[in-house]
């Protein structure tokens, strides 16, 4: 079990976790906007030296997987925790809390299925989403 009594400190991390994927996002956008800039590629030509080649859009790219991915262990995270709301029968998720829940879900889904997004786009969606979860959290703490 994810937790015992109080979910605020889970939905912290999950926030935190969050904040990571948006800085791999960040990351990405610097990479491509700085390899639009330049004719070369350094990046590959350094690695290349070094004895493994990878261009800048690949590591880019990787940050942008390595992000979706953290999206996805948020979802489940989140699944979670919504569960557990509902065998506790916490009252604040039957007036408000399964409401926020289903559109946070929504909107991981509707990111996870279009992935191929601008990476602009990308963090747009990421952001609104923690929004949205510190949203849920402000709501559990007021509870308190």
């Amino acid at each position: 079990m994810l937790f015992k009594k109080n979910p605020v400190k889970k939905i912290s991390k999950i926030i935190d976790r969050l904040d990571i994927a948006i800085g791999k996002l960040l990351i990405a956008r610097n990479v491509l906007e700085k390899l639009k800039r330049e004719k070369q590629d350094r990046v590959l030509l350094m690695t290349a030296f070094a004895g493994m080649p990878i261009s800048s859009r690949g590591m880019a790219i990787m940050y942008i997987e390595s992000a979706l991915k953290d999206l996805e262990k948020i979802r489940k995270d989140i699944g979670s925790i919504g569960d557990w709301m509902l065998k506790n029968r916490v009252s604040i998720y039957y007036s408000r809390g399964k409401q926020l829940l289903d559109r946070i879900n929504a909107e991981i889904a509707n990111v996870l299925e279009n992935p191929d997004d601008d990476i602009n786009v990308l963090i747009r969606k990421f952001s609104l989403i923690k929004a949205n979860i510190q949203v849920f959290l402000d709501l559990l703490n007021l509870r308190n």
